[in-house]
């Protein structure tokens, strides 16, 4: 995989998280705390540093966990095609720590090259008609019941 496709990758991910969130309970509940919190996590992955990576796809999940009811099969549509791409990524042999490597054109050691090219699948899954409408819908509910603006 090259370096562009890496960041590209990564890139849309962070864009991908930005559209999340969303409370029964409104703006002072647990989850929306924690979605203004990730909001700003998520913020700090626009700059591509994808050292942060990992730590955004646990904020992800824990995000889709305590997602409310109504906004809560959105969350899984986006869970889920997050946790295919950790899973391809375990399947290559790559952890979130070897792309810094990677930006800089070195190959980690037991990564299977094979499995690494089919990451950019995972990927553009990620950009499907699905997980946009579900993505549109979170970051609605996260601005009108948590107050939380994941637009900007």
């Amino acid at each position: 995989m090259k370096t562009p496709l890496v960041l590209a990758s990564a890139a849309l991910v962070a864009v991908t998280l930005a559209g999340c969130g969303g409370s029964d309970d409104g703006p002072d509940s647990e989850y929306c705390k924690d979605l203004k919190a990730a909001s700003e996590q998520f913020d700090s992955l626009s700059s591509n540093d994808v050292s942060k990576l990992d730590e955004a796809f646990k904020t992800f999940h824990t995000l889709a966990d305590e997602a409310p009811g109504e906004i809560k099969d959105d969350w899984t549509t986006l869970d889920k095609g997050i946790t295919e791409v950790e899973q391809a990524l375990k399947d290559a042999g790559l952890k979130f720590s070897d792309f810094a490597a990677l930006q800089e054109g070195k190959m980690p050691e037991g990564v299977d090259v094979a499995k690494l090219q089919g990451l950019a699948t995972e990927f553009q899954k990620l950009d499907s008609a699905e997980f946009e409408k579900a993505s549109k819908a979170i970051e609605k509910h996260a601005k009108d019941v948590c107050k939380v603006d994941l637009s900007a």
